[in-house]
């Protein structure tokens, strides 16, 4: 439950920085204004107080999250018991990542897709099939 309650509060709290950075730096983009006022405009848009704080705040807890989905799967035992640290350790990493360079940043990617993949396919492995009812 913490795992899924987590994960959904800093989804939240991600989403309108998010949205912000979509809407308003697409239209900022598009404006008239030089490239000097745009710019300035575009990092008040992207990290102001109130911004960078509920991105970082959302951050920090879908990787809250995604460490108890760790725990969670470890104690399962449905999965093997180290199914969910690729996934933790990369969901761990998202705001370190925003501060190296770019290979490290698709290396981060590829950790975060990998975790994602080893987790999605131990749940699929873990279902039995599903029997189909028919009428007599």
């Amino acid at each position: 439950m913490v795992s899924l309650a987590a994960s959904w509060i800093g989804i939240g709290l991600t989403l309108p920085y998010y949205g912000a950075e979509t809407f308003a730096l697409y239209a900022l983009g598009g404006s008239s204004l030089d490239e000097g006022a745009v710019t300035t405009l575009a990092e008040s848009v992207r990290m102001g107080a109130a911004q960078a704080t509920l991105f970082a705040a959302g951050l920090l807890l879908v990787a809250v999250g995604a460490g108890a989905a760790a725990v969670a799967i470890a104690r399962s035992r449905l999965l093997a018991g180290w199914a969910g640290i690729p996934m933790a350790v990369g969901f761990a990493l998202f705001i370190p990542q925003f501060y190296v360079d770019a290979p490290l940043r698709i290396g981060h990617g590829v950790l975060i897709g990998f975790g994602c993949a080893v987790v999605a396919l131990g749940v699929l492995r873990s279902q039995s099939p599903r029997s189909t009812m028919t009428g007599a």
